[in-house]
């Protein structure tokens, strides 16, 4: 919570003075400079292992960079062509894919559990009570598997229900804004509904393939994936690999992985309106409401704040290790996107949401 606080204080700082409103050509490139020497003296200070970063003004690709190594152990240097276990960046796709599937069916966010899947006699009723909207933006309360030991690799999805099925809820819903894999879940089954299709091969088939995103391939650390780097935490003062395991029952919440270059050509369509309209963004790129009229922390799948001087924020965390935050002007519509990839560091005293937010100052201006 401490972090979060502090990651949140950090982009709520930001004083959005657009310095690089020209286009690519036209940037000051001594800005990019700027914002690596800052990523060196992280990677010093954190002894993060290796990254890649990117940043985009006006869905332009304007830098991008790496640094350090995608295996310690190897000594393999980093490239842009690895690809990253990107962990809960994964939910942005499934919430543009069931958003996708609502339009094609006549469907809505609002519609309850139950109304997507009325034969699931294996579902409790207060399961089937909760809306769409709900889980998406994790105000749902529905009772949290993370908070019971089952983590995001279950042996099956109705392992998962039988054992949270009797449990409580955490809040009411509507009533807070609290991370929940449970939740998502449900939203693969249901995207499973809808497109009538198992979920990996309907990502594939609708997003990876259609965009041609060659590297995007969901599956845990015990999957081979081609040119994977390895990632890394920091257990008992030495560094250790970091074990992301995830199973297909919680593939719309994590398991993608992906390189930066494909992560990038993923958004710039959905900037470019090839998926879902600018108004239908917007939508979810918007902070929920709880009851009692305070804003969530969370759109609709996706991480999604209010900054000062019209400026909002929108994107998701993965694993506390990569960053994916994009910064739009509600007035001027200009916008930027900094994406920041690391396979983890020795010490996280500072997280990659914080390191991302301060990409965002150099270039927004202090």
């Amino acid at each position: 919570m401490k972090s979060f606080l502090l990651t949140l204080l950090l982009t709520s700082a930001l004083i959005p003075k657009l310095q690089c409103q020209e286009k690519s050509r036209d940037i000051d490139r001594q800005i990019f400079v700027e914002t690596d020497e800052y990523l060196k003296r992280m990677i010093d200070s954190l002894d993060i292992v290796g990254l890649n970063y990117a940043i985009l003004i006006d869905n332009e690709v304007v830098h991008q960079k790496t640094f350090g190594l995608a295996s310690a152990q190897l000594q393999v240097p980093m490239t842009l062509e690895h690809s990253f276990p990107v962990a809960s960046i994964s939910k942005m796709f499934s919430s543009i894919a069931l958003h996708e599937l609502l339009n094609i069916r006549k469907r809505d966010v609002n519609e309850r559990v139950g109304a997507f899947l009325p034969n699931r006699t294996d579902l409790p009723d207060s399961w089937k009570n909760l809306t769409l909207k709900q889980l998406l933006s994790h105000t749902s309360g529905i009772p949290d598997q993370i908070d019971y030991q089952i983590y995001l690799a279950p042996e099956s999805e109705q392992y998962v229900i039988e054992s949270m099925k009797d449990k409580p809820f955490s809040s009411k819903p509507g009533t807070e804004s609290k991370y929940n894999a449970t939740g998502f879940l449900l939203i693969r089954i249901i995207i499973e509904e809808l497109a009538q299709q198992n979920f990996e091969s309907y990502m594939h088939e609708h997003f990876f393939d259609k965009f041609e995103l060659n590297s995007a391939k969901y599956g845990g650390f015990k999957k081979v994936i081609p040119n994977r780097v390895t990632c890394y935490q920091n257990v008992g003062g030495e560094l250790e690999m970091f074990p992301l395991n995830y199973s297909s029952p919680m593939y719309a919440g994590a398991g993608l992985n992906i390189t930066i270059n494909d992560l990038v050509k993923w958004f710039q369509a959905i900037q470019n309106e090839q998926i879902l309209t600018k108004e239908q963004l917007d939508n979810i790129w918007t902070p929920v409401k709880l009851n009692n009229g305070k804003d969530a922390y969370f759109g609709l799948g996706w991480e999604a704040y209010k900054l000062p001087d019209n400026y909002r924020m929108t994107g998701h965390g993965g694993a506390g290790i990569s960053s994916f935050r994009h910064f739009w002007n509600e007035e001027t519509n200009k916008n930027l996107t900094v994406i920041l990839l690391t396979n983890g560091a020795y010490n996280w005293l500072i997280r990659p949401n914080q390191i991302n937010a301060e990409i965002a100052n150099i270039i927004l201006g202090e």
